[in-house]
């Protein structure tokens, strides 16, 4: 459900719903990298009510955060428990009553199914559809409408969409799409009506039907078409960055990062794995199971690593927190360098 609707279940307003989010209390079960939409599943709702009891109970949201972070761990969520309970002693029945839920992860879990249509479909040449395309009109899909697309020579790929004769393919991740289109001509041009299917589809089926007008048949290339930042700056030493560091959260947001157990519940499935600096600017990155290295691929001043395979400049910063030091770094992907949306984060620690 959109996030209007799970916010009027819980009774709550929808900046409320957005907080959580950047607090990374409360996150979507998805976001659809094309509408920027929210999509909350009914399952989350007692994971709402838990974070309010424990508002109530006197927990900041940072406080909360770690608390919900470290679920499943008995023994650390006894002692977060038992250091509230001397310093709130007018709430220890309170405190007692969430004590018995919060050691459960049963609220956490939620019924979101991902949709996966097969979109490994053969390429089939539509030379019509190559080029630069505006949306005209979006039937009932709200966005920017100056947003421009396009599908590129031979179906390859940029964003998250691809294609193939009378498709648009989808892949964000965890939800894979086949929309359809067609093209018509007018006196004014070229369009294509296009079912766009969305987050909305996901959720209840919806089909979005969006017309297009084409711009130019141009042959462009992912690269020519991508967001690109400035990346000239001149070495500047910064000793504190130098060595190696291990990746520990993922953030949209990095005001969402809360230290206390990021060390001890990092996921498994971290894409940005590890960075070293050197002496000079000589940097490497592992995504993956790749090592980026090479001065040829990037470089690193004081305050930016410089990627130069993609022409995106990171800000990093350092944060000092109870004597341990978490480097955060800007992570320019996709969705920064096509999609028009801001800079996610990657958090590390010295390795």
């Amino acid at each position: 459900m959109k996030i209007g609707e799970f916010a009027k279940i819980c009774e709550t307003k929808i900046s409320v719903l957005r907080h959580y989010d950047r607090e990374g209390l409360l996150k979507p079960v998805y976001i659809d990298r094309f509408t920027g939409y929210r999509y909350y599943d009914k399952a989350q709702v007692p994971l709402f009510f838990r974070i309010s009891d424990l508002k109530q109970a006197g927990f900041s949201l940072a406080e909360i955060k770690a608390l919900l972070s470290c679920r499943g761990n008995a023994a650390k969520t006894e002692q977060i428990f038992e250091m509230k309970k001397a310093r709130l002693h007018k709430t220890l029945q309170t405190l007692e009553n969430i004590q018995k839920t919060i050691t459960g992860d049963d609220f956490m879990k939620t019924n979101y199914i991902p949709v996966k249509e097969n979109i490994n479909l053969p390429f089939v040449n539509d030379e019509d559809v190559i080029g630069r395309w505006k949306f005209v009109e979006y039937c009932g899909f709200s966005g920017n409408a100056e947003r421009e697309f396009y599908f590129l020579p031979g179906g390859e790929q940029y964003w998250c969409f691809s294609w193939t004769k009378g498709k648009l393919l989808y892949d964000g991740g965890v939800n894979t799409l086949a929309s359809d289109y067609t093209l018509e001509q007018r006196d004014d041009g070229l369009y294509m009506h296009l079912d766009m299917k969305t987050g909305d589809f996901v959720e209840n089926g919806t089909i979005k039907r969006l017309l297009l007008r084409k711009l130019d048949g141009e042959h462009y290339t992912k690269d020519a078409i991508a967001r690109k930042d400035n990346i000239d700056y001149p070495f500047i030493n910064d000793t504190s960055v130098l060595g190696k560091w291990k990746s520990v959260a993922y953030l949209a947001h990095k005001e969402e990062f809360v230290p206390e157990g990021s060390d001890e519940n990092v996921p498994e499935n971290l894409y940005y794995k590890e960075i070293e600096f050197f002496e000079n600017g000589h940097v490497n990155s592992v995504y993956g199971e790749e090592l980026i290295s090479g001065d040829n691929m990037q470089v690193w001043t004081k305050g930016y690593v410089l990627r130069k395979f993609n022409s995106t400049a990171c800000a990093y910063e350092i944060r000092k927190v109870h004597g341990r030091e978490y480097l955060i770094i800007e992570w320019k992907s996709g969705d920064y360098r096509w999609g028009g949306r801001e800079t996610d984060y990657y958090v590390f620690v010295k390795a």
